[in-house]
């Protein structure tokens, strides 16, 4: 492996057809849906929930929060969001991955939102 493969964020855009149902996003690690009736419903594999209608994450996970609170970034965009979490500190082990979705409302509409996995987080019972 080269060092390059193991410094770089695992990053995936996916863009659903317009008009699908939004996603309901699971973890790739452990399959367990992230969004329920009451909001988001992290497991411990997840490190953050990034809503791009709002601008802001919805979850971050304790130890993803400190390493994203040391950049100084005024807005987040979706071109430079792989960039921002290298500067983070993030590496080979956080997918993240960038869902973009439309639909019907007061006229057509596109969101997209980003979920971040850690595979740091693997316990002996995940493999």
């Amino acid at each position: 492996m080269t060092e390059t493969e193991t410094t770089s964020v695992g990053y995936a855009r996916i863009e659903q057809p317009f008009g699908v149902e939004p996603p309901i996003t699971h973890c790739p690690i452990c399959g367990h849906a992230l969004i329920g009736p009451d909001g988001s419903q992290p497991c411990h594999h997840l490190a953050f929930i990034y809503v791009g209608a709002a601008g802001d994450f919805e979850y971050q996970s304790d130890s993803f929060q400190a390493a994203w609170s040391d950049l100084d970034i005024d807005e987040v965009e979706f071109n430079t969001f792989p960039q921002h979490l290298a500067e983070a500190g993030c590496d080979n082990k956080l997918l993240a991955i960038e869902l973009t979705y439309g639909g019907m409302g007061h006229g057509p509409a596109w969101y997209t939102d980003v979920y971040g996995f850690d595979y740091s987080t693997l316990a002996a019972e995940d493999k």
